[in-house]
């Protein structure tokens, strides 16, 4: 059956005119089985996919061939293959015909070391394992770029959905009568009920534009402007679908197979008969609508007490370009409604490029011409399911919810990639008990989002933007434009049941977001909390394996909101990683709770503006207290590289444990710096190599080290990447640093760190490096040294030049420096030992490593440093003398897992402790 089913989906693919190539067996050469998607679109007289083949990959999985379509819409920024299969860790092979594979970047990042990609000896093709430990559906491949590359080449979005609950799929046995609507099996083919209900009632008949109504704001004066008494909007037109710029009341004139009428239609026919039908079902094929709109449903009246929704994983569900600029079309909109689950795997696609073009040749789109469109929108709604569900360029939001209580998503999508406007990933703005397990985004904004933020609430009678539009207040104002805008606001008003002020109308809590991987192109911040809460709270936020890709803006932001305080009460995330690596100045982490001040929330903000009421009822002002955030924990996150600045106030209980930057473990206060108020307990912690709980130290791990080598073989390598870093003095010089020229095998260390993390010069300082072993056999393990050590500068070098940083640091090109009894620091006297660490260039990857930690007191040179308002210290380092004596320590890339020293951990990383 499933070599059937892969090459019948070869077969349709072919014939929709894709070319993605023959599809094999489903179980080729291993036990996994892989499901290739149907062309989406065809069926249902529908013989051509708008999709279109990627000319960049082909994609294999496990042995079968799978197609990788390209998404177009706005810029080019991916091509997605998506497929099912039985297993989670299948092999991908992607080969690139046309493109010479020079890098490869796997995300999340975290999951895909380098090396876990081989590449074709051709440089055209790529092969990977999906990441058990990443727990994911998806995978994006960056060839020839990376995540600081916002605009795709394109890249690849791989995604691997687990093969389809079969219990999920109705009985679609056709209906006796033809009619689509069979009470024996409870389901309604909406294919063939739609083609019957248009040909009895024809759009042509049904669509009326608005009648004229007199003006809500009739009468009034609005910002000086007098509404004369009984003003009424103008009278609708039906326009060219073409038009452009279409405000209401006018509307664009309905295409003839447009379903926004018949889908009205099947679902009152099922609401009509709730003991024989309880399922809207729709099969291959394209629809047109103005998207799936469940309004006033109560599912839980039907039959097996839910309504269900099943899209079959070739039907595409397309918006049309909306009827007016201010309507309210969602890719899908379940509202006042409650018992739905949504199935199956069909393609949602809000056609929002074409909704939102630019102003000179569409709808304007600002929050103050228009209502907020979403792709899937959650609204005034309980016990709501979504399973498997797809939707693609969103015209704002892509997932989103509002007052909405017990939902629950699992392995839905949202393929948005593209510039356009408030693109967020998931956007639960406000709810109750809500909770995403598997979620992949494609965006342009946050990857997550909560705080009541409802950008329609810009459009609204008393709006300051909606004035200006008109520019009410002159003595050109535009009346009628006003009030028709007017009219257009409270049509979607009386649609949804409630106005722009009240979408958010309760405190959110319990939200649980986990598996998640998204990316973003031009904006926003991993996770983003509290902005505009209009005095509601906000409660609890769980994030576990949560992925951001390519955020610009920064991480974890829990918001100084310039609206009312959220009163957050708990923000946890576990087991995640945020892509830092676009930050230009942002930070990793904003964290602002209560500083014990009042909020006020006025009279008029709670009559006018949608504020949270006063709790006794009364409308009167009120106020509340800005409370600490009682509890903030994150645990086993990871952030790509180090920013400027993490900032967190008004927290109760902190936890940061075992934090990862740039790949190594957090242990020293310089690689996550963190400035803090109003704290009442901050904890920071790791995990050491024999698994105990340590206290992050005060101090500073090293951001770059490297050794040098005089002898002419060594004399313009830079070794910034090298495993160990090793010392070896000629005598020429207290610390070898003189010598010039000969045959001398003389080594130098350099090592440098961050100082930006302090606040105050230290009471000392300490160097650590942790000793590898010596080179040669034949010098007595009793022989004794020490470590001398003296700060440099990397703008003043042996060349003459004013550049010698670790990055390229030569002997020939390297900081210059004479060295003196009194400008140098040493350690303690120290035996050799009898661990051999042999000369080669090799890395000594599974060499034994002595493990004793050598320390130098420098704290003279912190303490000189801070005062000069340094943000690093550079370290030159060597031993003090022994013709023979060529001693190795651990540097921070053989500290650093996976690819470091087999016998060292994150422990032995060159650091610098420091005392208060």
């Amino acid at each position: 059956m499933n070599r059937i089913i892969a090459a019948a989906a070869g077969t349709a693919i072919a014939a929709a005119g894709l070319s993605l190539g023959t599809a094999v067996s489903a179980h080729a050469t291993t036990s996994v089985t892989v499901h290739t998607y149907a062309p989406t679109g065809v069926g249902g007289g529908v013989t051509t996919s708008p999709d279109v083949a990627s000319t960049k990959y082909q994609v294999q999985v496990a042995g079968v061939s799978v197609g990788a379509v390209q998404y177009t819409q706005n810029g080019h920024n991916f091509d997605v293959a998506r497929f099912a299969s039985s297993s989670r860790t299948p092999t991908i092979t992607v080969t690139l015909p046309s493109t010479t594979i020079n890098t490869v970047n796997v995300y999340p990042a975290r999951y895909y070391p380098s090396g876990s990609v081989s590449v074709s000896s051709d440089k055209h093709t790529l092969t990977f394992t999906m990441s058990a430990a990443a727990a994911l559906n998806e995978a994006i491949v960056m060839v020839n770029g990376d995540s600081t590359n916002a605009a795709g080449q394109p890249y690849l979005a791989v995604v691997n959905d687990p093969l389809e609950d079969p219990s999920q799929h109705p009985d679609t046995t056709d209906a006796p009568d033809g009619s689509g609507v069979n009470t024996q099996t409870g389901v309604v083919n909406f294919q063939e009920f739609a083609a019957k209900y248009l040909t009895v009632h024809p759009n042509s008949a049904a669509q009326t534009a608005p009648a004229a109504t007199t003006s809500s704001v009739a009468g009034q004066t609005i910002d000086g402007t007098a509404i004369p008494a009984g003003q009424k909007t103008s009278a609708g037109m039906l326009v060219s679908p073409s038009s452009v710029n279409v405000r209401y009341p006018n509307e664009r004139t309905m295409a003839a197979n447009d379903d926004t009428f018949a889908l009205q239609a099947a679902i009152k026919a099922i609401e009509n008969n709730p003991t024989q039908l309880n399922t809207l079902y729709f099969p291959n094929g394209t629809y047109l609508w103005s998207g799936l709109l469940v309004n006033g449903v109560d599912g839980g009246k039907l039959t097996g007490g839910k309504l269900k929704i099943y899209t079959d994983e070739g039907a595409l569900l397309d918006n049309r370009v909306q009827a007016y600029m201010e309507a309210f079309e969602p890719e899908i909109a379940i509202v006042n409604s409650s018992n739905i689950e949504i199935d199956g795997r069909g393609m949602f696609d809000g056609n929002g490029v074409a909704n939102y073009n630019a102003h000179s040749s569409g709808d304007l789109h600002d929050a103050s011409d228009s209502q907020h469109q979403g792709g899937v929108m959650v609204m005034h709604s309980s016990d709501i399911t979504f399973n498997d569900t797809y939707e693609r360029n969103s015209k704002q939001w892509n997932w989103e919810t509002h007052t909405a209580n017990t939902i629950t998503y699992n392995n839905i999508k949202a393929l948005t990639p593209y510039a356009q406007p408030w693109i967020d990933g998931t956007d639960f703005a406000s709810g109750q008990n809500i909770t995403a397990d598997h979620v992949f985004t494609l965006g342009n904004d946050d990857a997550f989002a909560s705080g009541h933020y409802d950008s329609s609430n810009g459009f609204t009678p008393l709006s300051t933007g909606v004035w200006n539009n008109f520019q009410l207040g002159t003595s050109s104002a535009n009346i009628q434009g006003y009030v028709n805008a007017v009219g257009a606001y409270n049509a979607v008003a009386g649609q949804l049941g409630f106005d722009s002020n009240h979408w958010d109308v309760e405190d959110s809590k319990s939200v649980s977001v986990s598996n998640t991987l998204n990316w973003s192109v031009n904006a926003g911040n991993a996770i983003r909390l509290g902005w505009q809460t209009n005095g509601y709270q906000l409660t609890d936020y769980t994030f576990i394996n949560f992925n951001s890709v390519s955020a610009k803006v920064g991480g974890l932001y829990v918001m100084k909101t310039p609206n009312t305080y959220p009163r957050v009460q708990s923000v946890v995330v576990k087991n995640s990683s945020i892509d830092t690596s676009r930050f230009p100045t942002g930070t990793s982490i904003w964290i602002y709770g209560g500083d014990g001040t009042a909020q006020t929330v006025t009279a008029d903000q709670q009559a006018n503006w949608g504020f949270a009421p006063n709790p006794d009822g009364s409308g009167n002002t009120y106020t509340y207290t800005k409370t600490p955030i009682p509890t903030v924990d994150l645990d086993n996150v990871w952030f790509s590289k180090q920013t400027p600045s993490n900032t967190m106030t008004g927290v109760t209980n902190a936890t940061l444990n075992n934090l990862h930057v740039a790949g190594q473990l957090v242990e020293y206060t310089s690689q996550f710096p963190l400035t803090t108020s109003g704290i009442s307990k901050l904890t920071t912690t790791y995990t050491d190599a024999t698994g105990q709980t340590q206290a992050v130290k005060f101090g500073a791990a090293t951001n770059g080290d490297t050794w040098v080598g005089a002898w002419v073989g060594d004399q313009t390598t830079n070794n910034s990447s090298d495993l160990t870093l090793i010392t070896r003095n000629t005598g020429a010089g207290l610390m070898g640093e003189q010598y010039t020229t000969g045959s001398g095998d003389g080594k130098l260390s350099y090592i440098q760190f961050p100082l930006n993390g302090l606040i105050h010069a230290p009471s000392k300082a300490t160097l650590q490096l942790t000793y590898l072993g010596h080179r040669y056999s034949t010098v007595p393990s009793t022989d004794t040294d020490q470590l001398l050590a003296q700060p440099v500068s990397d703008t003043v070098c042996t060349t003459g030049s004013t550049s010698c940083p670790i990055s390229i640091m030569t002997w020939v090109n390297r900081p210059s420096f004479t060295a003196t009894n009194t400008s140098v620091a040493r350690s303690a006297t120290f035996a050799l030992g009898s661990t051999i660490v042999p000369e080669g260039g090799g890395s000594h990857q599974n060499n034994p490593i002595d493990g004793r930690v050598i320390t130098v007191d420098v704290t003279t040179f912190v303490q000189n440093a801070y005062a000069a308002g340094q943000t690093s210290l550079l370290l030159a380092v060597c031993n003090a003398g022994g013709t023979d004596h060529e001693l190795r320590f651990v540097s921070s890339e053989g500290a650093t897992s996976p690819a470091g020293l087999t016998n060292a951990n994150a422990d032995m990383m060159p650091a610098l402790t420091l005392a208060p």
